[in-house]
């Protein structure tokens, strides 16, 4: 018969037989359970598109609105607005490659929005409507109403 010598192991770094006890467990679930919302808002986070194209056209609308107000006369062509302004310069806006411009009496270069793939501007007998497309495919629209 063989004798039933016990080996021992060549290598043992760390040799701890008690194992997980209850409270550590339920330690490390309640750590897992505190950050996990962290962790779901962090991916929300990094994944949310930015509203900086919206922000932009908001603005663009704001600085249009107060042109035509200050405005004594408009004309209305589909891709281009002429304002007369109360001095007598004539100014317009119009898209320019990906840009949407404004030059007084031909003259000049002013860029109020940028990244912009279509816009159209339609008479209406009480102001204008403006339609702006952005390279995203987003559109937007606005009245704006003109004081004579």
């Amino acid at each position: 018969m063989q004798s039933s010598d016990k080996k021992k192991f060549v290598y043992m770094a760390f040799h701890n037989e008690e194992g997980f006890t209850f409270i550590t467990t339920l330690l490390m679930m309640g750590i897992l359970v505190i950050s996990l919302p962290f962790l779901s808002y962090l991916i929300q986070v990094v994944t949310e598109r930015s509203d900086q194209s919206e922000l932009s056209v908001g603005q663009f609308f704001l600085f249009m609105r107060n042109e035509v107000i200050q405005a004594k006369q408009l004309q209305v062509y589909p891709n281009k607005l002429k304002l007369t302004t109360k001095d007598g310069a004539t100014a317009s806006f119009e898209l320019y490659q990906q840009l949407i411009r404004r030059q007084v009496d031909g003259k000049g270069h002013e860029i109020y929005l940028r990244d912009i793939q279509h816009l159209q501007f339609i008479s209406l007998p009480y102001g204008i409507q403006l339609m702006v497309t952005t390279i995203e495919g987003e559109q937007f629209e606005k009245e704006i109403i003109f004081y004579q």
